[in-house]
């Protein structure tokens, strides 16, 4: 089986199409043939060793957590799952390889694909979902009422944000780039501003929730922004900004992995059309280490970027 892999942390150079094979299938494992890996910036962080002390100095190495496909078998204690069952997850960043024909998962790190959304779409889903959950619903707390900024609205990440804001009945505003107002718009955003905008943004209100999906927004600044019981949610965190972050009750880290539980929910509300990923580019396996290079170098459109096989 291919896939793509490396056998150091460095740049895209290191990147090749390698050689694999699966081990045997664990009780609660899932194996799973990829029809579609959506490409993430943690992915390449990995690769470039930003969790290196985690993911250990074992090569070669897969790249790739996010994907959807087809169960091909299932472990002996796997309930939920059956041979044929369309499925999405993502998988451990220990060990990546989603960008590769066949992954073995567990099965806790999965769910069924809703019928009528695509491989592509289902793909687009785990990482940024989870992530805008964890943010909005468990650190934002948002609900009926609240009013929330979402610096960078119309990322992956900023676009599930304003989703799963909305549908909880809380009032948005966020800040993208001139050619996505009309997307974070259609998104539920209220009130949309440029990056540059600081001085309208920040008189625009006070709010309940700040979301940093970008890293670029000073702690001072949001802080400065929120009402006294509100929050400053972030999700790129710095060695400066956790210190002081660690001053302040108010500043709350938000990670991927603790949205994990949610994936059920996230194919329900993707089902329902509450969740919508927007994709970008579809391109074929063949093209990965180019297209994945494009996107660590921003020469990419807009939306998710995925790999199709």
């Amino acid at each position: 089986m291919k896939r793509v892999q490396y056998d150091r942390y460095g740049g895209p150079e290191g990147m090749y199409f390698g050689e694999y094979d699966l081990p045997a299938l664990g009780e609660s494992e899932v194996r799973v043939s990829i029809k579609a890996a959506a490409i993430n910036p943690f992915d390449w962080k990995l690769r470039r060793g930003a969790m290196k002390l985690l993911t250990g100095r074992r090569f070669p190495r897969g790249m790739g957590t996010d994907f959807a496909g087809i169960v091909e078998a299932t472990g002996s204690k796997v309930t939920k799952f059956y041979a044929g069952d369309e499925v999405f997850g993502v998988l451990d960043f220990k060990k990546s390889g989603a960008f590769g024909e066949v992954v073995m998962v567990d099965s806790n790190h999965l769910t069924k694909k809703p019928a009528h959304i695509s491989f592509s779409e289902a793909a687009s889903l785990p990482t940024a979902a989870m992530t805008a959950w964890v943010a909005i619903l468990d650190k934002a707390a948002a609900r009926r009422g609240s009013n929330i900024f979402i610096n960078g609205c119309s990322g992956a990440v900023g676009s599930f944000a304003a989703q799963l804001a909305v549908a909880h009945e809380a009032r948005v505003a966020g800040t993208c780039g001139p050619t996505s107002r009309d997307r974070a718009r259609a998104a539920g955003v209220d009130a949309v501003f440029g990056y540059s905008d600081k001085q309208r943004y920040a008189k625009n209100t006070k709010y309940d929730a700040i979301f940093d999906t970008l890293g670029t927004l000073g702690i001072e600044d949001a802080l400065s922004m929120l009402k006294p019981k509100g929050v400053f949610v972030d999700i790129n965190p710095t060695p400066g900004r956790i210190a002081r972050g660690m001053l302040s009750r108010r500043y709350k880290l938000a990670f991927a992995a603790s949205g994990l539980k949610h994936l059920p929910a996230i194919a329900e509300l993707a089902s329902d059309g509450t969740l919508w990923p927007t994709i970008g580019l579809e391109a074929p396996f063949s093209e990965a280490l180019s297209v994945i290079t494009d996107a660590e170098t921003a020469r990419r459109s807009y939306g998710k970027t995925v790999l199709t096989f």
